[in-house]
């Protein structure tokens, strides 16, 4: 005589596919999980990287503005402390060097496309 709290054949089959289908979801999360935490410790340690690279902590805050002559290629150049919110005049520069120097575009654009771009300013 079976036990009366055993359960039928089919229902058993069930409980196991069930509990099976429940481990491979917890797997597929966790493995989901530990590739977003390993993907996010790359990123922050290129970050870090990237940031040490600069020369200077003054690079990475300074920016800079640049009046452009209608005519000519010399452009007088301020410097933007971003930390201090001060200005510092830079005097005259060429304006092309300065313009290009330390400018990252997008990776697809060649620098003649940028120096197209910014004649198009330059002319108005």
């Amino acid at each position: 005589m079976a036990n009366r709290f055993s359960r039928p054949p089919k229902q058993r089959r069930r409980a196991r596919q069930t509990r099976s289908q429940v481990l491979v979801v917890l797997a597929t999360g966790a493995a989901l999980g530990l590739g977003a935490m390993a993907a996010d410790g790359y990123m922050m340690a290129v970050q870090r990287q990237t940031v040490a690279a600069a020369t200077s902590d003054d690079d990475i805050y300074t920016g800079s503005i640049l009046y452009m002559p209608p005519a000519g290629d010399v452009c007088r150049q301020l410097l933007f402390d971003n930390q201090s919110g001060r200005l510092t005049d830079n005097g005259n520069v060429d304006c092309e060097r300065a313009v290009y120097n330390g400018f990252d575009g997008p990776k697809q654009w060649s620098a003649a496309r940028i120096r197209v771009i910014a004649s198009g300013f330059r002319d108005h």
